[in-house]
């Protein structure tokens, strides 16, 4: 029986734990070669995994428990996930609208999936089901990187990199396709860089699917920012008003002010990254502190360099 990465793993648990749940006592072979899940994996995911899966405040009545005696199992639900689920319309409307979003992304017209979230929207009132759009990404790139995650397939980019205002042209083997914050995005190792990244797909100007095919290095992350340690940090001192950087950037350390703002320490990817964010906040944002290579007059020469163009372009 081959080796299963984590996803496969999680897919089998969510089919084996209610199976079990409803045939007590089942013997962990069994369990195997119904689920095609090697005997090892199973047994460390059931009594290291499952059995500590629960709810807020977690106490014993909010937890899956998990009993494994002369290799057989027994799996019984918490009282908490015995009690009717209960929705508020809010809540509701996000779980279709991620529903509708992991449609978009499989492509699956005639699934279970469609079926729930069929139901969901009557109930929710809304007949035709929500029209997610995820940035503005073509269609046929978005097909296209479907293939390329599914057939293991090297594809060429034109991509415009934001953080340093740049247009590379590099290879990359796609290994995640996902979405965030609205937007959609590919995991993959880039041959350029030779590391893993991830890319924005509405930043990718042009896509060639190549024939030539690869083995995955890894499961592809979903960070869409991952600091380096070689990155260089810089501090900020933010208003009230500003709040929305603590929430939107990955940060590593936020110290609140009594005057209602924050003190926060950002990595720095690029130094156009940080112009931009500079430019936007304003008289909402200083530097209070920042790493050497940062030029110590840089929200003065942005501030001069946006003039200049602005009076060129009158």
């Amino acid at each position: 029986m081959s080796r299963l990465n984590a996803s496969e793993r999680v897919t089998r648990l969510l089919a084996v734990i209610p199976w079990v749940a409803s045939q007590p006592g089942v013997h962990l072979d069994e369990i195997a070669e119904r689920f095609g899940y090697p005997r090892t994996h199973l047994e460390a995911d059931l009594l290291e995994a499952v059995q500590f899966v629960g709810v807020y405040p977690f106490t014993p009545d909010t937890m899956i428990e998990v009993t494994l005696d002369d290799d057989r199992v027994w799996i019984h639900y918490a009282d908490w996930f015995a009690k009717p689920l209960r929705l508020t319309a809010e809540q509701a409307m996000a779980l279709l609208a991620a529903g509708e979003s992991v449609l978009a992304l499989s492509g699956d017209e005639n699934g279970p999936l469609l079926g729930g979230l069929t139901k969901l929207g009557a109930a929710l009132g809304v007949d035709k089901g929500l029209d997610i759009r995820l940035g503005s990404a073509p269609e046929e790139t978005l097909d296209l990187l479907r293939t390329a995650v599914t057939d293991h397939r090297v594809v060429e980019l034109d991509y415009y990199t934001f953080g340093r205002d740049e247009r590379t042209h590099r290879s990359i083997e796609p290994v995640r396709f996902f979405a965030d914050e609205g937007k959609w995005y590919v995991s993959a190792h880039c041959r350029l860089a030779d590391d893993e990244r991830v890319f924005r797909v509405d930043r990718i100007v042009d896509a060639t699917l190549l024939d030539e095919t690869f083995e995955p290095r890894g499961e592809g992350g979903i960070h869409v920012f991952t600091a380096r340690d070689d990155d260089p940090r810089v501090t900020l001192e933010v208003t009230a008003d500003a709040g929305w950087v603590v929430q939107q950037y990955p940060n590593e350390g936020v110290e609140e002010l009594a005057n209602g703002g924050f003190r926060v320490t950002l990595a720095v990817a690029a130094v156009p990254w940080l112009e931009r964010l500079l430019v936007r906040l304003g008289s909402d944002g200083k530097i209070v502190d920042h790493d050497p290579s940062i030029p110590a007059d840089l929200v003065r020469a942005t501030a001069a360099r946006v003039l200049t163009r602005y009076q060129a372009g009158q």
